[in-house]
């Protein structure tokens, strides 16, 4: 790619686009070798000598093995980092590649990978990318093109959490200082300082989504789709998003009752009475929280699912999305986690240890049992032994911790509890007994029935 004429990022910009890394004890820069992540280790580098700044770096490169070169190229980094003073790790992405979805998967990879890397770094954590904004108007053209709603459109933020396993932020955030700046003012700051690059041969390949608009780059200029044009629009949803959020939370807080990470019962009026897009939103954020592991539902089957309410008018329906139940009653919509054929997954604590199950609950064990604690939910037939202050098909949803020796444990608890909290305001929060052979539990939701 060529600059263009543009002009390098001076020392003047640099406190502006990196001071706010200073809020991290540690911080790791994705940097793959070409021109935008290398101008960003150049970049932060030179803001670190004019800062002062003493905050642990590590330059990161990701090898994802799918080209012959790639293990030079994270050699040509770890050189340029070693340049400038900073430590650089390879990572590799190791195992079976899929044969389809290729970049996405990789893009994951390398988030993954990175987190996982930053796990064992000083907290608060940031991953640093070079996302240009280039990078924001492709986002939002390829985002148009596929359909999305508000939230997709609105683009990337320059500041993000990354979710953990249970799908809570975590405290690694993506943080990405160069949005706002164009790439060729990169590549231009590169070549005022004497400095080569490698370009990736895939962003000229025409088979992936992003070569394939900039290359008709020239023709959406001369339409007025620049890239400054499309920041913008980008800037102006995200605005109109963060609105729609607000409402939605505050329809959840006016309208829901939640048993945090079982259920969620919505005031079918109030909820009736919102606006399309702010029942869509809440019904989507409800089905990703109680949905577990299962695949998130897409924008179009939320919308198809509202659609259907307002049909039924206040009458009954009954439907499957994402992993949950939907239920509408005269007054009331009822969510919950449904079992599925295959079940709700397993699995198995020794004391000390802590776990996410079904991406709903975090599991501590915080006392000593007579062996391995395995927390699963109950079969029916189990269920039917236990006096249970759930209701029956919440009770099959939920966590139970179950001890293979007899016996209660005096001094310690299992500590089930939801993960992520309440969508909005106070919540009932269940705590977990084992059934039959019991582990202790701050409130007994299920007990075993008297003989």
């Amino acid at each position: 790619m060529t600059t263009g004429g543009a002009v390098p990022v001076g020392d003047d910009e640099l406190a502006a686009l990196f001071d706010p890394l200073r809020a991290y004890a540690s911080v790791a820069l994705a940097v793959s070798g070409g021109g935008d992540s290398l101008a960003l280790m150049h970049l932060y580098a030179r803001w670190r000598e004019l800062g002062g700044v003493v905050q642990p770096a590590l330059v990161v490169t990701i090898d994802h093995g799918l080209r012959a070169s790639s293990t030079e190229e994270a050699r040509f980094v770890a050189n340029e980092a070693a340049g400038l003073g900073l430590s650089h790790e390879t990572l590799p992405w190791t195992g079976i590649k899929p044969t389809s979805g290729l970049q996405n998967a990789a893009r994951e990879a390398r988030y993954r990978l990175l987190a996982m890397r930053l796990a064992r770094e000083s907290k608060p954590a940031a991953i640093v990318t070079a996302h240009t904004r280039d990078d924001q108007a492709e986002t939002l053209l390829m985002r148009l093109a596929r359909g999305s709603g508000v939230g997709g459109l609105s683009g990337m933020t320059l500041r993000r959490p990354l979710p953990g396993a249970d799908g809570r932020p975590s405290a690694i955030d993506l943080v990405r200082p160069l949005l706002t700046v164009p790439g060729a003012r990169l590549r231009a700051s590169l070549l005022a300082a004497g400095r080569r690059w490698i370009d990736d041969p895939t962003n000229a390949n025409l088979d992936h989504e992003r070569p394939r608009l900039r290359a008709a780059r020239p023709t959406l200029d001369e339409l007025g789709l620049t890239d400054a044009a499309l920041a913008r629009t980008s800037e102006r949803l995200r605005r109109a998003d963060e609105a729609i959020e607000a409402a939605t939370l505050a329809l959840a807080a006016a309208a829901m009752t939640e048993i945090a990470g079982l259920s969620a019962t919505l005031d079918r009026a109030a909820f009736d009475d919102a606006p399309a897009e702010i029942r869509i939103r809440l019904l989507g954020h409800i089905l990703g929280r109680l949905g577990g592991e299962h695949p998130r539902a897409r924008l179009l089957e939320v919308e198809r699912l509202v659609a259907r309410l307002e049909r039924s008018a206040n009458g009954p329906m009954s439907g499957t999305l994402a992993g949950c139940r939907i239920a509408a009653v005269i007054g009331r919509l009822d969510v919950w986690r449904e079992t599925g054929r295959a079940g709700l997954p397993a699995v198995t604590l020794q004391p000390g240890e802590t776990d996410v199950w079904d991406r709903r609950f975090e599991v501590r064990l915080d006392f000593a049992a007579p062996g391995p604690v395995d927390v699963r939910a109950l079969a029916g037939n189990e269920l039917a032994g236990l006096r249970c202050q759930l209701p029956h098909l919440l009770a099959l949803s939920a966590p139970v911790g179950i001890v293979a020796a007899a016996g209660t444990q005096e001094g310690g608890t299992a500590v089930i509890a939801p993960a992520g909290g309440p969508i909005a305001g106070e919540a009932t929060v269940p705590w977990f007994h084992a059934r039959g052979l019991p582990i202790l539990a701050g409130r007994a939701d299920f007990e075993p029935l008297a003989k």
